[in-house]
């Protein structure tokens, strides 16, 4: 009997949790037991119960546990114990697919949940003292590196297409050597649901696809199946991608991998920032990156710290850091130039001007903008004195 020993099944919250629900009765389930299993970072911890949803949240409010009711149709709920966070929901039978979303029942039977989970890896639980049930091998594909569905791949398919989405990203984070080639037909045969799917889900695991450390083999994977153009809705520029990912693996250092300008240089040949922003329902926050990243680029190469420093005054740290990057082979000094250097606050302000005698208006900001333009180009040298004493011939031409 195979077990695992892990911290997390230690906390306070989970022995919490466990006490409320009873050893027999709780289960910890997918991803923490998964990545525990090859030694990964767990990040989210979720468990499933054969408690109806109700009686979960009854029994663990009565053992002095918040409890926020987060999906009760679905049966689930959120255990919270000062910053610790558990998902628990019911075992449940999905009664009823249309491709997006499932009418569910809930039941008491381990086995039947585990039927409805995606790739048998995603099937892996563990009981409170670690003891895993592994019904479909799991523990095997995952040691292989092999990705595949759970029984009939293209009923887990047309079940709920976005895991034609979550095969290519699993496989990308866990696969080994070919991919599952049943798991690889099954995908290309229904890849034509992938319209059907929200654009925030596509977006969701698309972001999440691109956050591992190589995603291009299985982005070609896709791109040559015709999978990757059904969701991105334009071809790719897997050259560019390429580009950047190179200039990644170049600056020999520990990388925050960065899926949105990943995302940028995949797509820039079909969409301008603004478009890819708009066709993924981006933030502001993203879509004024990306604009950013494509003023950073088009700005590019930059060929010494003068030009570096610029760059991350005009459009950010990040966006410099993509362009950069985006070259190839970029230089150790450039990137250096970006994380040390901290941008620095322009002096002058209206109120200064006004000081100073110009009426306020039009040409007061042209002034304005004019003197910061001077302090840019003078590698923010320039003090708020010299840049003053620059009025008078300013307000003489």
């Amino acid at each position: 009997m195979t077990k695992i020993q892990a911290e997390w099944l230690k906390t306070p919250l989970a022995r919490a949790v466990v006490e409320a629900l009873g050893a027999d009765n709780i289960k910890f389930v997918g991803g923490a037991v998964r990545d525990t299993l090859v030694g990964r970072k767990v990040a989210d911890i979720d468990a499933a119960t054969r408690y109806l949803p109700e009686k979960t949240k009854e029994l663990l409010e009565t053992a002095g546990l918040k409890v926020i009711p987060t999906g009760l149709k679905h049966g689930t709920v959120t255990a919270v114990l000062g910053r610790e966070m558990m998902e628990i929901t019911t075992l449940r039978i999905d009664v009823e697919t249309d491709g997006r979303h499932a009418e569910v029942t809930f039941t008491n039977d381990w086995f039947e949940d585990a039927k409805r989970r995606d790739f048998t890896f995603n099937a892996l639980y563990a009981a409170p003292d670690g003891t895993l049930y592994d019904p479909f091998e799991g523990t095997s594909d995952l040691y292989a590196g092999r990705v595949r569905f759970i029984r009939d791949a293209v009923t887990r398919i047309e079940e709920d297409a976005l895991r034609i989405l979550r095969f290519f990203r699993f496989f990308a984070r866990y696969g080994k050597g070919e991919p599952d080639s049943e798991a690889v037909a099954a995908c290309n045969l229904k890849k034509q649901l992938i319209r059907n799917l929200s654009i925030e889900r596509v977006r969701d695991e698309l972001v999440k696809l691109l956050s591992v450390p190589s995603p291009l083999p299985t982005i070609k994977l896709m791109e040559q199946s015709g999978i990757l153009v059904e969701f991105m809705g334009a071809n790719t520029s897997l050259d560019s991608l390429t580009s950047y990912l190179v200039g990644e693996r170049a600056t020999k250092r520990e990388l925050v991998y960065n899926p949105l300008a990943r995302l940028y240089f995949l797509l820039r040949s079909s969409f301008d920032a603004k478009e890819i922003a708009r066709r993924f329902r981006l933030s502001n926050k993203e879509r004024n990156l990306l604009k950013n990243m494509e003023a950073a680029c088009a700005a590019a190469p930059f060929f010494d710290k003068v030009q570096v420093r610029r760059a991350c005054y005009l459009w950010g740290s990040e966006a410099t850091d993509a362009a950069i990057i985006a070259g190839g082979a970029p230089h150790s000094s450039m990137l250096e130039a970006v994380q040390t250097w901290d941008r620095p606050i322009f002096m002058l302000c209206g109120k200064d001007m006004i000081e100073a005698g110009v009426q306020a208006g039009p040409q007061m900001g042209a002034l304005l903008k004019k003197l910061e333009q001077d302090w840019i180009n003078s590698d923010f040298s320039l003090s708020r004195e010299a840049l003053l004493a620059r009025l008078p011939r300013e307000k003489a031409q």
